[in-house]
């Protein structure tokens, strides 16, 4: 019998980096190699640049004291994505714009394996850390019928899913319609504008 694959793929958009939340503060985004250069570049200012910071998060990466109207920093292309900001520190308060950097969805199973038996709720579970976030999820299963996709509407199946998690229920477990420890590894795919990306996750049977 062949082993029937759940499969979850998480869908994002593109979305475009504008300028920065100050006015004459503009922001630009330069690939070099495996590395993405930021810029901030502040068209003028009344008051002296005491430094800048680059922050992601609540997370300082980088600070100095220079007097510059521009400031640079660098992230890894495929391992950083997210939102990050620049801040011209100056008194009496600092300037500060945010630069969206894009990259592939990361996706991953919350656990690798699910153990349940018959008439019991199974609950596979995935979560995605991905800049733009994910925007609409899908779980299907892959058999030697084809693909059945799960949604609210399918029988004893019900999905619920956010842009950072992704549930689907099955309830009321039938050991054989459903997947059990035989279906060995499935697949956990994740597509978006970058690239597709793939994680496993299982469900068992207890005895």
């Amino acid at each position: 019998m062949a082993a029937a694959l759940l499969v979850v793929l998480g869908l994002v958009l593109s979305i475009e980096s504008g300028s920065g939340a100050g006015s004459n503060i503009t922001t630009s985004k330069l690939i070099v190699d495996s590395k993405t250069r930021l810029t901030c570049t502040l068209d003028s200012s009344d008051t002296a640049i005491l430094g800048h910071r680059w922050t992601k998060g609540d997370k300082v990466l980088q600070e100095d004291s220079e007097p510059d109207l521009t400031t640079q920093y660098e992230v890894d292309t495929h391992e950083s994505a997210g939102q990050y900001f620049c801040t011209f520190l100056s008194e009496p308060t600092g300037r500060t714009a945010g630069v969206n950097v894009e990259g592939p969805p990361k996706v991953k199973a919350v656990k690798k394996s699910e153990h349940a038996t018959e008439g019991e709720t199974v609950v596979l579970a995935c979560k995605s850390e991905s800049f733009p976030p994910v925007t609409d999820w899908l779980w299907y299963k892959i058999n030697d019928n084809g693909v059945q996709i799960f949604n609210n509407a399918s029988q004893n199946k019900v999905v619920m899913s956010s842009e950072t998690k992704t549930e689907l229920h099955i309830q009321n477990l039938d050991l054989e319609a459903d997947p059990d420890e035989d279906t060995g590894s499935a697949p956990l795919k994740s597509s978006g504008h970058m690239n597709d990306k793939d994680k496993n996750v299982r469900q068992r049977n207890s005895n």
